[in-house]
């Protein structure tokens, strides 16, 4: 069931180029963030491209830093201000996958989030 949220505090990316990746990429996984817990930086063996995924959506290879991602996964964060009202089907590791009022998908913290 998804959830609504009004924007308490305002969020804004501070990554231009979001991480994109695809069911099955393959990609090498390094450092948990310290300040998100569950969220690993990777990067995309084909392409290069960095950025954090939920390490419940991660297959790691056994003593190894190589892994494939098991589902599509965009690291898009949502640009918020409060007041703003947002819908969500996900939630994983402090943050929600929300849908603004534009449709503009994207993760925002739920720190920021209040639940209507």
């Amino acid at each position: 069931m998804n959830k609504h949220f009004i924007v308490k505090k305002a969020h804004h990316p501070d990554v231009a180029k979001p991480l994109f990746a695809n069911k099955n990429e393959e990609i090498w996984v390094f450092d948990e963030d310290k300040t998100y817990p569950g969220w690993m930086l990777c990067k995309i063996k084909s392409s290069g491209a960095e950025g954090y995924i939920p390490e419940q959506i991660i297959a790691r290879v056994p003593d190894s830093k190589s892994g494939t991602v098991l589902e599509d996964y965009s690291a898009r964060e949502l640009d918020v201000k409060p007041g703003d009202k947002l819908e969500s089907n996900r939630e994983l590791n402090g943050w929600a996958w929300c849908i603004d009022e534009d449709e503009t998908a994207g993760w925002v913290p739920l720190e920021n989030l209040k639940e209507e």
